[in-house]
């Protein structure tokens, strides 16, 4: 059923909101990463931001004093690279195995389970903000974030980021609102792109060329026709395909059309 938009959405960008839901499932299934992509830069446009980012969250551990509830990034994936991306994940990951608790993630965190759109001032203390995280950020060109997170399994969480490079102009609490409402509509989408890249079935992230391979799996095309498009030989194509279905868990394309439909799993 879906959510009814907020009450200070005005007509016009509701039937955008909805235009957006109708383009995303225009798609083909093959085009995850296009959908997602164009997902993400309509969504930017409506609350201007001028970047956007898609992470997918799995629950590596259940113990109970584990800062962050046992919930790491698996992928992170930009619109537009920022500077160190990669580097500045990871020093955030170690900072937190040495005993250096971010108050944002934990905010995050500690929200799991729900359908949830937050800004960094909804997360975090005002003090925050004089740290030396935020510092950082701003680093980075980074002033504000607005994420929107869609929880798909109790084990598994699609974060929808969206990126105020200019100071002294915050989100606001309306196009908070926009955010949530233009994602809320697609819960099955945020399932599809998370199942893309592995992170419902398979305990590693698919590699690239596993994605590319999954992708061409859920089209007509015959594996020499894969195999050519993909530049690499059949026999090596032969070997991802067999690697992609044994990580989704299914026996062939059949299996994993139905899996990608939610038909099994």
């Amino acid at each position: 059923m879906t959510q009814p938009a907020p009450p200070h959405l005005d007509a016009a960008l509701q039937e955008r909101i909805h235009q957006l839901w109708d383009e995303v499932s225009a798609f083909e299934a093959s085009e995850w990463d296009a959908a997602r992509i164009h997902l993400l830069e309509s969504v930017a446009r409506m609350v201007e931001a001028e970047n956007a980012y898609w992470v997918g969250a799995v629950r590596v551990t259940e113990d109970p004093q584990d800062s962050l509830l046992g919930w790491r990034p698996r992928l992170i994936q930009y619109l537009r690279p920022l500077p160190n991306d990669d580097g500045f994940t990871q020093q955030r990951l170690r900072d937190l195995a040495r005993g250096r608790i971010d108050a944002l993630p934990v905010a995050h965190a500690q929200r799991a389970g729900t359908f949830r759109a937050n800004r960094m001032c909804d997360l975090v203390p005002a003090d925050w903000f004089h740290g030396d995280t935020y510092k950082d950020y701003l680093g980075r060109g980074i002033h504000d974030s607005l994420v929107v997170v869609a929880p798909i399994t109790p084990m598994a969480e699609a974060y929808y980021g969206f990126l105020r490079m200019r100071a002294d102009d915050p989100f606001t609490n309306a196009q908070r609102d926009i955010a949530w409402y233009a994602m809320r509509g697609l819960t099955w989408f945020h399932r599809q792109v998370l199942l893309a890249h592995g992170l419902l079935v398979a305990r590693t992230p698919l590699s690239p060329m596993e994605r590319r391979v999954a992708a061409l799996l859920l089209t007509d095309r015959s594996e020499k026709l894969m195999a050519a498009e993909l530049g690499i030989a059949a026999s090596t194509l032969h070997g991802y395909v067999g690697d992609v279905l044994r990580k989704f868990g299914v026996s062939g394309r059949n299996g994993l059309i139905a899996l990608w439909l939610g038909r099994q799993g």
